[in-house]
């Protein structure tokens, strides 16, 4: 009878797996309802076979590294928040700048036709009194 075994029952490699996929979700900033969803696939189990297993037993093993990777994330996000608003600072700034360039070569145009026109006027007049 010791040789018997469970068919389902869970080797010390799916618990492994089943941790290194929440784990790996939870840094990602995904869910463990996302990760059990994933380890069933892997594993070859149910979602709520890989939840209730996490729960019961893996939990407690692992429960120090998961609290560590959950605060990364977050880390993570206020870094990426902080670039992406200075970026957006600079991008401000940048667009400002091509605004009032974008004045001033206006006004140059403006400047540049009139000239033009009145070059063309004086032209015209030129040649009807050398006419």
């Amino acid at each position: 009878m010791e040789g018997k075994r469970r068919k389902d029952q869970w080797t010390p490699e799916d618990d492994e797996k089943l941790a290194e996929i929440v784990i790996t979700a939870v840094q990602n900033g995904r869910t463990q309802l996302e990760a059990f969803a994933e380890a069933a696939e892997v594993l070859g189990r149910t979602k709520q076979a890989c939840g209730f297993r996490w729960n019961k037993t893996l939990r407690q093993q692992y429960g120090q590294m998961l609290n560590s990777v959950r605060k990364r994330p977050k880390q993570l996000m206020r870094s990426h928040l902080k670039l992406a608003l200075n970026s957006f600072d600079e991008l401000t700034e940048a667009y400002n700048e091509l605004e009032l360039k974008y004045r001033e070569l206006q006004t140059e145009h403006d400047k540049v036709l009139k000239w033009l026109q009145q070059g063309a006027v004086f032209i015209e007049q030129q040649q009807k009194q050398q006419q």
